[in-house]
């Protein structure tokens, strides 16, 4: 006589198969927040037009980069790509808008001199500038050392006057975060009949600037991190204003936010893409 195989079948509880299918998508999310998004890097190109721009500066590319925040979500190999994609808009002049260091990342001797001889290879036609961020400031010395040491001009004070195939200048001036002194406008700006560009790491400082400048650059939001669509981004820092990236205008001002390269606080990033701003100046 043969053998039936029985077979039982059991019901999963629907409790539990709903448990573990919001535990399956919180772990994508999570991991795409925090492990693969952060990592990503794109570069955004603007145009930026004027009468007031020399037409021998037609062409004349300026890169902006901000907010790294090292040993966080960018770390040596992250920075590496950073420098590899800045180079490849073959800059004429790179800027560097402030918070290389995060506040609350302890970084070693070894960490150091990693990010002077990385930074160092950036190229640039003319200059590399840099100014402090706020997440800078308790490592100023360290941060000055590095920055001077890989080729960078602290912007902070000066008015650079700066010329390109003719006789005709742009200017190029800036300040430290607000958080390290009162800003000094005074030799900040050249003639209004000169083409004007002011950098700044917080963008609050644009209600102090507005119409004494053709260009205002600044960073320090980092995008709000989390952004969601028509909304914006979610985590507003200080001295943000308004702004969370991207480009607006201001009277007769231009200006261009930074959402940056790497994370604080909140190691994530959603709808946020890390990003290197590459402008080109053309005669219109």
């Amino acid at each position: 006589m043969e053998e039936k195989e029985i077979v039982i079948k059991r019901k999963i509880n629907p409790l539990i198969k709903a448990i573990v299918i919001v535990i399956i998508v919180i772990c994508i999310i999570f991991s795409w927040i925090h492990f693969i998004e952060p990592k990503m890097l794109e570069i955004i190109d603007y145009n930026i037009t004027s009468s007031k721009i020399p037409s021998s500066f037609n062409g004349f590319t300026i890169v902006q980069f901000s907010d790294i925040h090292f040993g966080r979500t960018t770390n040596e190999k992250e920075l590496e790509k950073v420098v590899e994609k800045i180079n490849d808009c073959e800059p004429d002049i790179v800027i560097f808008t402030g918070d290389l260091f995060d506040s609350y990342i302890t970084l070693s001797d070894d960490n150091f001199n990693f990010l002077k001889e990385t930074l160092k290879k950036i190229k640039s036609t003319f200059k590399k500038y840099a100014i402090f961020g706020d997440s800078d400031l308790p490592l100023s010395e360290k941060y000055l050392s590095v920055m001077t040491e890989a080729g960078f001009t602290m912007l902070n004070g000066l008015n650079e006057e700066i010329y390109y195939k003719g006789n005709k200048p742009i200017y190029i001036s800036g300040i430290d975060t607000i958080k390290k002194e009162k800003p000094n406008y005074e030799k900040a700006f050249a003639s209004r009949e000169n083409f004007q560009i002011f950098v700044s790491h917080e963008p609050i400082v644009i209600d102090d600037v507005v119409g004494k400048t053709d260009v205002f650059l600044a960073g320090h939001t980092l995008g709000g991190l989390v952004n969601i669509p028509f909304i914006g981004g979610v985590i507003k820092k200080e001295n943000t204003g308004v702004y969370n990236k991207g480009y607006y205008v201001r009277n007769d001002t231009k200006v261009y936010i930074s959402n940056g390269i790497g994370t604080e606080n909140l190691s994530i990033r959603l709808f946020n893409v890390p990003s290197i701003n590459c402008y080109h100046l053309l005669n219109i």
